[in-house]
């Protein structure tokens, strides 16, 4: 049973709060997790509803805990499972609200197979991407999935089928894509599995179907996925973005060179915002310390308020 929905007004602002399950990740791991965490919480710029919640264990998958409380925070159970061989990760929404259809929690399985060999910065990289999915993004995109609490369901479908290709039609994606260069006359083209931009018409964006071919370090959050999420119904820090260009003559063969492309899109440059999650991220990419008015700097992380971010 579930108690309405309060108004968005009383809620805190946006955060994604963790829950780990079961096998312990290591303290550098978790460190990981909680910076893909912040990241994806920058992104969004509406609050979250608070919400009552009874709910009996395993009523969104199997071997998740009873929930029975007040939830404030939109929130990820985080767990290490076997996923075979061909995946790092796995991520779903649950249970979604009345009358918004965002979901109040979601689920994020990480591959135990070659878990412990992940470099630090794919796992971020990964761990970015499955949030995503637990916001909606990629996984409610059809009606079937667009049920809440009580059972309604909106009936919007944010895709469609044409010649057994999918193709994505939200709006606000849809608008950036145009503004990227991209032809709008179908749509976004869309993975197979239709949860993902396709890997040929993106390249290396955070939730290409090819993403897993762009390793070694973290894919650009584009137009695109922040014009998906403001379909879905979310609010967007834009600034919190990176900047992204959309390979109109195709991906490039050379994967190095693929590197470098997608670097700089997911550094910034003097086109476009430079971004860092945490005072760790700024240090991993020898950006501390950094002085207001220099790229990068957020009052957040400035904790002292001395114009000079993590010292």
């Amino acid at each position: 049973m579930c108690a309405p929905a309060a108004s968005a007004q009383a809620a805190a602002p946006f955060a994604v709060e963790l829950r780990f399950l079961g096998k312990t990740l290591n303290a550098a791991q978790q460190a990981t997790v909680r910076e893909a965490a912040a990241r994806v919480s920058a992104l969004i710029a509406s609050p979250f509803a608070p919400v009552t919640l009874n709910l009996p264990a395993n009523s969104c998958d199997s071997n998740l805990p009873k929930i029975k409380e007040r939830v404030q925070q939109f929130f990820v159970f985080v767990r290490v499972s076997d996923l075979g061989e061909d995946k790092y990760a796995e991520a779903a929404p649950c249970d979604l609200h009345d009358g918004s259809y965002l979901p109040i929690y979601g689920v994020v399985d990480l591959n135990s197979n070659g878990l412990s060999d992940l470099p630090k910065v794919d796992l971020l990289d990964t761990m970015i991407h499955e949030m995503l999915h637990a916001l909606g993004v990629g996984t409610l995109w059809e009606a079937d999935y667009r049920v809440s609490l009580s059972g309604d369901s909106d009936d919007q479908n944010l895709i469609r089928k044409v010649n057994g290709r999918y193709f994505y039609t939200g709006a606000k994606a849809l608008a950036a894509y145009q503004n990227l260069g991209g032809k709008v006359s179908t749509g976004i083209p869309l993975d197979a599995d239709a949860g993902h931009w396709a890997g040929g018409a993106v390249c290396s964006e955070i939730l290409s179907g090819d993403a897993g071919d762009y390793t070694g370090r973290v894919n650009p959050v584009s137009p695109l996925t922040l014009g998906a999420l403001e379909d879905l119904g979310y609010r967007v820090n834009r600034a919190a973005g990176n900047r992204y260009t959309l390979p109109l003559k195709g991906c490039p063969t050379d994967k190095e060179g693929a590197r470098e492309d997608a670097e700089a899109s997911a550094s910034g440059s003097a086109s476009g915002p430079v971004y860092f999650a945490s005072c760790a991220a700024a240090r991993a990419a020898g950006a501390a310390p950094i002085r207001r008015g220099q790229p990068g700097y957020r009052p957040e992380m400035d904790g002292d308020g001395d114009g000079v971010a993590c010292e």
